[in-house]
């Protein structure tokens, strides 16, 4: 049995299962820096240098696609004060989540972790995925969880804190019984690797 502990930055910011039973749960976006009084300008450069590069690129917010001019008020309807990141094509960041977790396991000879994986609707439609996807998550970390995104795809995305970004579940890890030997003595007749029987 795994025992979960958290300290939230907000209690909004606890991860959820979106429906019952499901094996991961949701977490967000925590942005809690206001944007600043140019946002809508800037956002507006970053757009026209993006349309620039990417003549049939479109503007997502939250996963979603938005084809209305963009305007303080449309921005305001996905978040009130602004709050905001921006994942052009390549582009990666490590977004904080809202959350320290502290991790551990009632079996001696197993290790709890967490592990931070992609969205598979951000991943399969909006090609936004998490870059070192699993994360990892140990025991012994202390610090705010963090997400490490990278947009993959022709798009450009805007994500407003609170947006829902990766998912999280946990699971035991055997520890292994190391030792060094100058054979090995558990591998079978089987020769060579990487698809040699097959794709």
């Amino acid at each position: 049995m795994i025992s979960v502990e958290y300290v939230l930055a907000d209690l909004d910011f606890r991860p959820q299962r979106a429906v019952d039973r499901a094996a991961a749960l949701d977490i967000k976006a925590y942005l809690p820096s206001v944007s600043d009084i140019n946002f809508l300008e800037s956002l507006q450069a970053i757009r026209a240098d993006f349309l620039h590069e990417y003549p049939t690129g479109n503007l997502y917010i939250n996963g979603k696609q938005i084809t209305e001019k963009l305007s303080i008020e449309l921005l305001q309807q996905h978040e009130s004060q602004l709050r905001f990141f921006i994942l052009a094509p390549g582009e990666q960041k490590i977004i904080n989540a809202g959350f320290k977790v502290g991790l551990s396991t009632d079996q001696p000879d197993k290790i709890a972790t967490m592990l931070v994986c992609p969205r598979s609707g951000l991943a399969c439609k909006n090609s936004i995925t998490v870059i070192n996807g699993p994360g990892i998550v140990d025991e012994h970390y202390p610090d705010w969880v963090g997400v490490g995104l990278i947009n993959h795809g022709r798009d450009l995305h805007l994500f407003s804190h609170g947006a829902r970004i990766a998912q999280v579940m946990f699971l035991e890890v055997c520890v292994a019984q190391e030792r060094v030997v100058d054979e090995l003595t558990t591998v079978g007749e089987r020769k060579g690797g990487f698809g040699h029987t097959g794709v």
